[in-house]
Formats: structure tokens, C-alpha cells, sequence
């Protein structure tokens, strides 16, 4: 969002600007690399993000957080610890404050920004240290900033806080129950004390003035909307802001509710788009935006899979990159479909059971890094997987870029077979910028004259075979397909050979 627009009056009603900050180059994707080290990502901005076109990275929470390395913990090492917070301190598995800022500033440098995952929500759930040494105390609710004035009178989420009834009144108090309990056996803050407060703006501000371009808010759907409109209203600056919020349509907490005030997660966009590639059913596709009941466009950060859901966890994600070429193509339609702020996941490898397994580590817990001595990246072996590298995905961030003003998908230049395959244009007006072209169907061809919008030429097919796609004077194109492929061609490549 624009921080000038949060600031005219912002209440709950108040509608305020949406979207990413926009850069000189009107980049349209940012990706997630999950626990990957400050100074990886730095080179990651320099070598493969800002020439490809993306927008910003999200990393991992960068505070302190309690110890992985503890024998305390039943599965040390543990992803969520970085979900764990212990104090507001620059320290982290991932690098101290020194390296963080290098990392913003390289980044920044490429025209890459950097989104902080924030977690705002509570602080870690054990009695011991933080990884910089800071003790702590979950029992007695004794941090070194915090103590037990700070948090909320404790009471538990149960899982009929989640579902929504016929009775307003009794969905009110389970909404509040959501927003003021604890969560797990995580410490729940009083975001509404004034205190905490001042605390949290003071960390997310000293973010911000070291280049910061933007926050995902962990956890947002157990805070009280209205305390997060007041922190972000105590912070200056030009920035960004999205909610993490799992909505299934049957809570008494959704999107709608935290919409007003910035982006938020679409985790219904996941699934159906999951289930979709997952089932061979790509005709139901047609309506993955706002008249099916999402959120606007404008309003919505989209993505195949995230580091929660490939897990399992907040509507389990129907497809990952453990899926090969589907998982490809279900990201070449994400990166071609017009809607939402779409966000490509960078994962490592786990063993699919202990979901809880941490990043690649040393035997000391250290975390490994994704780039040798030499510079070469670990990608796409047994440690860190870089989907976001795959060729399918940096041609369709270059696609997407170039689309940016494009409005919506022409319903005259969409198909599909009823089952598998599809094809769409993506329009303004009478504007065609793009066409896509997707064969999830395993043992049959697509083979079919289709409409593309597109003027006259002979096309540069983005994603490989085949090469090139001749559109004639009425924009027809014959398109043929071997299973698992995919299509997608634009008017920046073409020609009249």
C-alpha cells in the first residue's frame, strides 16, 4: 500500500490503496525464498532476480527467535522456530543486522525489495534463550522488552473458534476468541497496549529506514484488525503491506475483514488452482478471480503453494514441486492469469513426513548455504530446490511484466476441452498483449485452431516447444501441444518471417 493513503484517516471503513509499490520497470512477481541466508539472497537479487524481472524477495522473519539448537525442542532445527520470536533484535539463523542491511541495500541496488516477514502476533513458547543469547521465560511470559502486563489474559483457540454458525452472536465471540487467545502454546501479545505497540512500530520502522520495501503480517487473522491499522498508521514511508489470512469460506475471520486495510492472502486461489492441476480439471478454471468469489484482483496476493501450505498446513496445497512438470505448469497459469499479486515459493527439501524439518544445516544447526565458495548455487539437488529458477518460471515473470496493463481475460479468446487443456488470452480492451496455452492431459495432444487476439506473425513461443506459433490475418493460430506442455507467446516476440 501507499503509507500516504493509510494515513488520510485510517479506520477500519476506510478504504485504502492496495497493490505493490510500483517500480520504474512495473515488476509484477516476488518470490518467497524460505530460509534462505542474507547473503544468498544478495547474490540471488544480483545474478538471477533483478535480471529476470522480479519485484522483491520475502524472507524469512529476520529477529531473534528462540534457539533451534536447543535439545529442549522435540524436533530441533525446526522451521517454526523462526515463527518464535524472543526479541525485536536483528539476529537470526539466517545472519546478524550487518548482513541483513547489505543484503537490503544489494538487493535495492537491482531493483529488487525486500518484504520482512513480520510476526507481531506472539513470541515463542519455551523457557530459555534466543539464538543471540536473550533469555526468556514462556511460563512467567517474561521477555527482555515484555512481561506478563503485555499479553492477553490467556485462554486457548479451540477448533470450533474457527467455524462460523447461524448465530452472530456466538460467531462475534468466537471471532474475539481468534484475535485475543492463544494460539498453539504461542504467547499471544496485547496488540491493543500501548506499550507493545510502540515497541513493534519501532522495530518495523527501523526496518523501513534501512531500506525495507514491505511486510507480510504472520498470523494477521489472530489480531484485531484494528490493531494492525493502528501500527501501520504509526509508521512513515513509502512501503507494502499483506496479510497472511486462511480463509476456507466457512470461518467467522476471513479476508474480507482484513481487505480494507491492506493485501491479503488468497489461500482459496491455492487450492482451487491446486486441485485444478492436481485433478485434470483445468476447464474450472475460468473463473479463479473475483466473480468466483475471491477477493478483488487488486486486493489479493496469489501463489501455487507456500511454505505453510506444502506442509499441510492452512488449506493443504494440492500441488508442489514434489508434482515435477505439473507444478510447472500450474505456475505458468498462475504467472499468466491476470489476477491477484502473484508470489513464486523457493522451498528446500524435506522428507515429505517430519514436516516440521528445518533448511539444510550443519551438524552445530548452522544453516547451510545455497551458493559455494565458487559462487555456484545448490539448486535443484538434495538441499535447496529454487523452483522460482526453473525456465518455465523466469520466461512467464517476463511475460506477466510485460502484460502489467493488461485488465482481464477475454471471455471470447478462452477454451478449454471440458477437462485438461486450455487456452485464453489476456486483453484490454481490444488490446491483446498475451496468449497460454496449457496441456495438463498426460497421454493426449492438444491439436486445436484457436483464437488468440493477437495480430498477424510468427511468434516466439516463450516456454519452448514448439518454437515458434504463426498467427493469420484474422488472429487464428494452430496450436498443438504433447502432453505436459505449455504455451505462452506475446507481442514483444514476433515477427513477420
Amino acid at each position: 500500500m501507499r503509507l500516504a493513503a493509510l494515513l488520510l484517516g485510517l479506520a477500519l471503513s476506510t478504504a485504502v490503496a492496495a497493490g505493490p509499490v510500483e517500480s520504474a520497470d512495473h515488476r509484477t512477481v516476488f518470490v518467497q525464498l524460505f530460509e534462505w541466508r542474507w547473503e544468498d539472497v544478495a547474490r540471488e537479487c544480483e545474478q538471477v532476480l533483478g535480471p529476470a524481472g522480479f519485484s522483491a524477495v520475502q524472507v524469512s522473519p529476520p529477529n531473534e527467535h528462540i534457539d533451534h539448537r536447543s535439545p529442549k525442542l522435540a524436533i530441533p532445527y525446526a522451521w517454526w522456530a523462526r515463527y518464535q520470536p524472543v526479541t525485536y533484535d536483528l539476529i537470526s539463523r539466517s545472519g546478524d543486522s550487518q548482513a541483513f542491511e547489505s543484503m537490503v541495500q544489494r538487493c535495492r541496488a537491482v531493483g529488487v525489495g525486500i518484504y520482512v516477514d513480520a510476526v507481531l502476533n506472539h513470541m515463542g513458547d519455551q523457557v530459555g534463550i534466543g539464538v543471540a543469547g536473550t533469555p526468556f521465560d514462556v511460563e512467567a511470559r517474561r521477555y527482555r522488552d515484555l512481561d506478563d502486563r503485555h499479553f492477553n489474559r490467556f485462554c486457548k483457540i479451540s477448533g470450533e473458534d474457527y467455524q462460523a454458525s447461524s448465530d452472530p452472536v456466538l460467531n462475534a465471540a468466537r471471532a474475539d476468541r481468534l484475535r485475543r487467545c492463544q494460539l498453539l502454546d504461542l504467547r499471544d501479545l496485547d496488540n491493543g497496549n500501548a506499550e507493545v505497540r510502540a515497541l513493534q512500530i519501532e522495530y518495523l520502522q527501523g526496518l523501513l529506514d534501512l531500506g525495507v520495501a514491505g511486510f507480510r503480517l504472520d498470523a494477521a487473522k489472530h489480531m484485531y484488525p484494528q490493531d494492525i491499522a493502528a501500527i501501520l498508521r504509526g509508521l512513515e514511508g513509502d512501503f507494502y503491506v499483506f496479510q497472511e489470512v486462511v480463509d476456507t469460506r466457512g470461518e467467522v475471520v476471513g479476508v474480507f475483514d482484513y481487505s480494507p486495510i491492506a493485501d491479503v492472502t488468497e489461500f482459496l486461489y491455492s487450492r482451487r488452482l491446486g486441485e485444478a492441476f492436481a485433478r485434470s480439471e483445468l476447464h474450472r478454471l475460468d473463473a479463479l478471480d473475483e466473480a468466483g468469489g475471491l477477493l478483488p484482483s487488486s486486493d489479493a496476493v496469489v501463489f501455487v503453494d507456500n511454505h505453510d501450505n506444502q506442509r499441510g498446513h492452512g488449506m493443504s496445497a494440492e500441488t508442489t514441486h514434489r508434482d515435477g512438470v505439473v507444478y510447472d505448469l500450474a505456475n505458468v497459469f498462475l504467472l499468466g492469469w491476470p489476477y491477484g499479486y502473484a508470489k513464486l515459493m523457493s522451498s528446500y527439501r524435506w522428507d515429505g513426513v517430519h514436516d516440521s524439518e528445518g533448511p539444510p544445516h550443519d551438524g552445530k544447526g548452522n544453516t547451510l548455504p545455497v551458493y559455494d565458495a565458487a559462487g555456484v548455487a545448490d539448486c535443484g539437488g538434495k538441499r535447496w530446490v529454487c523452483e522460482h529458477r526453473r525456465e518455465p518460471m523466469l520466461a512467464m515473470v517476463g511475460f506477466r511484466n510485460r502484460a502489467r496493463a493488461v485488465a482481464a481475460v477475454d471471455a471470447s479468446h478462452w477454451w478449454d476441452d471440458g477437462a485438461a487443456q486450455l487456452a485464453f488470452a489476456v486483453s484490454r480492451g481490444s488490446w491483446t498483449q498475451g496468449f497460454v496455452a496449457i496441456n495438463r492431459d498426460e497421454g493426449a495432444a492438444l491439436d486445436q485452431k484457436l483464437q488468440t487476439g493477437l495480430p498477424a506473425g510468427s511468434y516466439t513461443n516463450l516456454l519452448g516447444a514448439p518454437a515458434r506459433v504463426r498467427v493469420d490475418g484474422d488472429g487464428l493460430a494452430r496450436i498443438r501441444l504433447a502432453p505436459l506442455q505449455a504455451l505462452a507467446i506475446d507481442r514483444e516476440h514476433v515477427s513477420d518471417q
